[in-house]
């Protein structure tokens, strides 16, 4: 865009201004001018009628043709007066014309009065005026006195623009220039102008040069706090790139925003494309406990406060695999909510927390449960069921002493393993098979409150532990079992009372000669069947 200087500019406005005022002072002048020349002329011409006046009524009165001539002659003098005519009564007395009858003209009568008697008329003084003349001479007037007064404007005008071109818009275009000039991240300044030290546009070229420098430091510090804030966001962007957790945005439904490359190594998905993931539920896609997270992802959400918990994931081929993740809600400058996620894999730990679990649950021995953790397992299982129904067996085997004393401890070791392998083989992986020491186990059938069932089981324990179990190629031991039923609610609901009387059937099966099974009926007798 084409730039308009502001001299250029002033001087248009000024002259405009000036033109328009001029016109206005100079049509105001012309009427004022003319119409005191018409007063004037006038004025005179009454003066000079007055001065005439009674050398004409001198005439009139003695009929003096010769006066009477003198008087119009000395009238036709006058540029206003074209022709005279001086009469007495009737009689014309003396008569001349300057001209020819003019277009536009006009006519003074003077009556004439005695000069010795007042108020007697004796005859008529008749001038014949020249209107246009004197207009004319009017007008010539007020056309020199509008061209002065005009003249009179421009040359204050002329001077008006130079004072203001000098001291003002000349000063303005050069502090423009200036500032137009000068590049930003530059130290170039206004240079003080020495007739404007101290005045306004001095104080302007002060106050801009301030800003200059003030701007100048403002932006050597932004440009210094802009390089620290890219140094600390690459800094950032490759502790988010290269962390060993996984790092993870989350919208208020659990899908998928954006993540870092750790996630998809940490969720065991390296092989898949990072897209595939894009906008979808993270717990369908990952998380064997949905409802968990879900409920996590809720909680998040509705207090603010950080959440944690552990997940075994989908997406590895491993059960083992498992991940800790943090939850945490963060809001966006304009409202909008979002979850903050880190995960990472902690499988090894997991996997020493369940064998050291596994350890502390089982026989080291056999690796069959242990009493505290089937206890355990067997309340779990009641109070997640309105109406649990279980069977609980005791055993206990039968010539595992005389076998363990007669062939030593390694032998009774690999004896009491054997019949751990079939009690686990003659029921349900559901079931649980513990053992309580030495050579006593526990099972419990889950979802069986049939007597009749326990003791098919129990049968089916007898015989398969009755089978001589081979040592090694040269020795096999058989043994046998004493097994005692209890059955929930008859025989109790709780596991202390269920293993009571269990314990009583079983120790009755062994006085009535072992190897054969047990239950209580009613409150003291016990059924014993023999095998």
């Amino acid at each position: 865009m084409p730039l308009k200087k502001l001299h250029h500019k002033l001087m248009l406005y000024v002259l405009a201004s000036a033109i328009f005022l001029a016109a206005i002072a100079a049509a105001l002048s012309f009427m004022a001018e003319f119409d005191r020349s018409i007063e004037q002329s006038e004025l005179m011409l009454n003066q000079v009628v007055e001065a005439v006046e009674n050398t004409a009524a001198t005439a009139a009165y003695s009929a003096d043709t010769g006066m009477a001539n003198d008087v119009v002659n000395g009238l036709l003098n006058n540029d206003s007066i074209y022709k005279v005519s001086l009469k007495s009564g009737s009689l014309v007395l003396a008569e001349k014309a300057k001209k020819a009858q003019v277009q536009n003209s006009k006519r003074l009568i003077r009556p004439l009065y005695s000069p010795f008697v007042k108020q007697k008329h004796i005859g008529q003084l008749i001038i014949s005026l020249d209107a246009e003349q004197g207009i004319e001479k009017a007008r010539h007037i007020a056309y020199r006195g509008a061209a002065t007064t005009l003249l009179l404007i421009f040359l204050a005008t002329l001077i008006l623009l130079l004072l203001v071109r000098f001291y003002i818009s000349q000063p303005l275009s050069e502090v423009s220039n200036t500032v137009h000039a000068i590049k930003s991240g530059s130290d170039d300044l206004i240079p003080i102008m020495d007739h404007h030290k101290d005045d306004e546009l001095g104080r302007l070229v002060d106050d801009i040069n301030e800003l200059l420098i003030d701007q100048e430091i403002k932006l050597t510090q932004e440009q210094r706090l802009r390089k620290s804030i890219q140094h600390m966001e690459q800094q950032l962007r490759n502790i988010f790139d290269s962390s060993s957790a996984g790092l993870f945005l989350l919208d208020v439904d659990g899908h998928l925003v954006s993540h870092n490359p750790t996630l998809l190594k940490v969720l065991h998905c390296e092989d898949q494309p990072a897209l595939a993931f894009s906008e979808e539920d993270f717990a369908t896609l990952f998380i064997h406990e949905e409802s968990k997270f879900q409920l996590m992802l809720s909680e998040a959400l509705q207090s603010g406060e950080l959440q944690s918990h552990d997940f075994s994931l989908k997406q590895s081929q491993s059960s083992s695999a498992w991940v800790h993740c943090l939850l945490s809600k963060v809001t966006s400058g304009t409202g909008k909510e979002r979850i903050e996620g880190v995960i990472f894999d902690v499988s090894k730990r997991v996997k020493n927390e369940q064998a050291i679990k596994h350890k502390a649950d089982h026989d080291s021995l056999t690796g069959l449960l242990l009493r505290e953790a089937t206890r355990d397992k067997f309340e779990h299982y009641v109070h997640g069921s309105n109406e649990p129904v279980v069977s609980v067996l005791l055993l206990d085997l039968d010539g595992f002493k005389q076998a363990n004393d007669s062939y030593g401890h390694d032998v009774g070791d690999k004896v009491l393993i054997k019949t751990a392998s079939r009690l686990t083989a003659c029921v349900r992986s559901a079931d649980l098979v513990c053992r309580l020491g030495g050579d006593e186990f526990l099972i419990i059938i889950l979802n069986s409150n049939s007597s009749d069932i326990a003791l098919a089981i129990a049968e089916k324990i007898i015989k398969s532990i009755q089978f001589p179990m081979p040592i090694d190629n040269t020795l096999s031991i058989q043994v046998g079992v004493s097994v005692g039923v209890a059955v929930a609610p008859e025989h109790g609901k709780s596991f202390e009372d269920l293993v009571k009387s269990a314990d009583e059937a079983m120790y009755e099966v062994k006085r009535q000669g072992k190897n054969g099974h047990g239950i209580k009926v009613g409150d003291t007798q016990i059924n014993v069947k023999s095998l």
